[in-house]
């Protein structure tokens, strides 16, 4: 269900709603639409901290609400808990996540790993084995930008031997199953590739009340 309207919404406004990498309608409609990994795609040296990313971020729709809260748990480490919330018809889904933002090769990324959660959203179930997943970031005074790296896209280079990479399908969800040194490897080959990272979502700040007051 949120694929396919996340794809509808995406063609009357121009950009793919709620998650970057769906991608467009017919391809890799089974499945997850984004590569997972049983490892993290980070190293404690590659983390960084940017105070501009907490706050709450929403799209334009008003769909889906990206709410981060970053505190610093080492002096080279930062973390952020990530609270996503997702209009389900009259209702709304939440789920949480541990959020930790990276360079690598020159682009930043978040590295996103589902918290335990009852309620969760659509966004949360789709990390049912409990897996990292990966978005590029470009992050403005007041716009965030997360493009998924796509299952559909890394399926197809496997398929053609383009890429070797460790992998299990879990229900045609595409799961890593390398070394983080290897997926790195990985996303630094492809990191400038918006087939790997396509259809970013974007996200305009919220104003905090406290600040406009």
């Amino acid at each position: 269900m949120w694929k396919e309207k996340a794809w509808k919404v995406g063609l009357r406004s121009g950009v793919a709603l709620l998650l970057a990498s769906l991608g467009p309608a017919g391809c890799d409609s089974e499945g997850n639409p984004w590569a997972m990994s049983l490892k993290p795609f980070y190293t404690e040296v590659d983390l960084e901290t940017d105070r501009r990313l907490a706050g709450t971020w929403r799209d334009s729709e008003g769909e889906v609400t990206f709410s981060f809260d970053c505190t610093i748990e080492k002096a080279q480490q930062a973390s952020c808990q990530l609270a996503v919330k997702e209009k389900e018809g009259s209702g709304e889904a939440y789920g949480e996540f541990t959020a930790h933002l990276f360079a690598l090769g020159g682009f930043r990324f978040l590295d996103l790993y589902p918290n335990g959660s009852v309620d969760a959203s659509e966004f949360h179930r789709a990390h049912f084995v409990r897996a990292h997943t990966i978005a590029r970031l470009e992050l403005r005074e007041n716009a965030l930008e997360l493009a998924f790296l796509s299952a559909a896209w890394l399926k197809k280079k496997m398929a053609d031997q383009s890429i070797l990479a460790e992998h299990a399908l879990a229900d045609d969800a595409l799961l890593l199953t390398g070394t983080t040194e290897e997926l790195q490897r990985l996303v630094f080959d492809y990191a400038n590739d918006d087939g790997a990272f396509s259809d970013p979502l974007v996200l305009d700040r919220v104003p905090d009340p406290e600040e406009a007051q």
